[in-house]
C-alpha cells in the first residue's frame, strides 16, 4: 500500500517559496529586533519541522470517522435547542433519523480502520468542530437571532455537505479499491442527508419527498441551493441580519493535513 509523508504532500501541493527576503547587510541593524523572522544573509531561518506522519487508507478512514461524530453532535445540539416546533416539528424526526444513519456510518468507517491495523477514532473532527462549527452555534443561538430553527437546519446542511465532500475526495485517494466501494457508499448517503435538508430550507418541509401540485397535479420541483457534487468551499449564512440585510457567511472546507486524524491523533470518547 503506498503511503504519503506530510512533507511529500506538502512538496506536491506546489506549496513552495518563491523567494526568501534578505537583508543587504550581514550583521543585525539598530533597533531592529531580532525575532527569527527574518532571514539575514549568512543566517538559516528558524524552521519548524512538521510531523513524520503517514497518510495511509487508516488515516483517510480515521478522518471520515471523525465528520460522523461531527454531524452527530451537530444534530443533538440541534434537539437540545428545542426550536422544531410548528411547521419544522417534524425536523425532530428527520434529525433522529440522520444521527442515527452517522453512528451506523462511524461504527463501519471504523471498522474498516481496525481491519487495516489502525485504532478506531470516535470522537469529532476537533479542526472542524473548533473553525467553522462551533462559531456558527454561537451565531445561531445567539438570543437577537430570530432564525435560530432554519439556521441549525443550515448548519446541518452545510455539515452534510461537509462529510459528502470528505468522502468524495477521499476515494480518489484510497489505494484499496474494496475500501473506495464502502466509501462512495457511504457518501452517497451522506449527499441523500444534504439533499433532504435542501428541501427543507427551500422550498419547505411540506416539499419534501415526493409530492405534487394541487392545482396543476404535476410533481412539485424542489431546489436544491448548490451544485451538486461540488468540491468547493461551502457558505453558511447565519445569525442575525445585520443593518443591510446581510448576515455572516462562513466558510468551510473538506479536512486538509492540519486537520486529519493520524495514526498518533487520540480522542477520549
Amino acid at each position: 500500500m503506498s503511503t504519503f509523508t506530510r512533507r511529500e504532500l506538502l512538496r506536491l501541493s506546489g506549496v513552495s517559496l518563491a523567494s526568501g527576503l534578505v537583508l543587504a547587510a550581514c550583521g543585525k541593524q539598530a533597533g531592529v529586533v531580532d525575532d527569527n523572522a527574518i532571514t539575514i544573509l549568512g543566517q538559516s531561518a528558524v524552521i519548524t519541522p512538521l510531523a513524520d506522519a503517514e497518510v495511509t487508507d487508516a488515516v483517510l478512514l480515521r478522518t471520515a470517522a471523525s465528520l460522523e461524530y461531527n454531524a452527530i453532535e451537530t444534530y443533538a445540539t440541534a434537539l437540545d435547542l428545542g426550536v422544531f416546533t410548528g411547521d419544522l416539528r417534524k425536523v425532530a424526526e428527520i434529525a433522529k433519523r440522520f444521527s442515527a444513519d452517522h453512528s451506523e456510518h462511524a461504527d463501519a468507517v471504523n471498522s474498516l480502520a481496525v481491519k487495516l491495523g489502525a485504532k478506531e477514532f470516535r470522537c469529532s473532527n476537533t479542526r472542524i468542530s473548533e473553525s467553522y462549527i462551533l462559531p456558527a452555534l454561537k451565531l445561531i443561538t445567539a438570543a437577537d437571532n430570530p432564525n435560530q430553527a432554519i439556521d441549525i437546519v443550515a448548519l446541518a446542511h452545510a455539515v452534510e455537505n461537509l462529510a459528502a465532500q470528505t468522502y468524495q475526495g477521499v476515494v480518489a485517494l484510497l489505494t484499496d479499491p474494496m475500501l473506495r466501494a464502502d466509501a462512495i457508499r457511504i457518501g452517497q448517503q451522506e449527499a441523500r442527508h444534504a439533499a433532504i435538508l435542501a428541501q427543507i430550507l427551500n422550498p419547505g418541509l411540506k416539499n419534501v419527498g415526493p409530492t405534487s401540485d394541487e392545482k396543476t397535479g404535476k410533481p412539485n420541483i424542489s431546489a436544491v441551493p448548490t451544485e451538486f457534487g461540488s468540491l468547493a468551499n461551502i457558505q453558511l449564512a447565519v445569525g442575525k441580519p445585520k443593518p443591510d440585510g446581510t448576515r455572516t457567511t462562513l466558510i468551510l472546507e473538506t479536512p486538509s493535513l492540519n486537520s486529519l486524524v493520524y495514526d498518533f491523533v487520540t480522542c477520549e470518547a
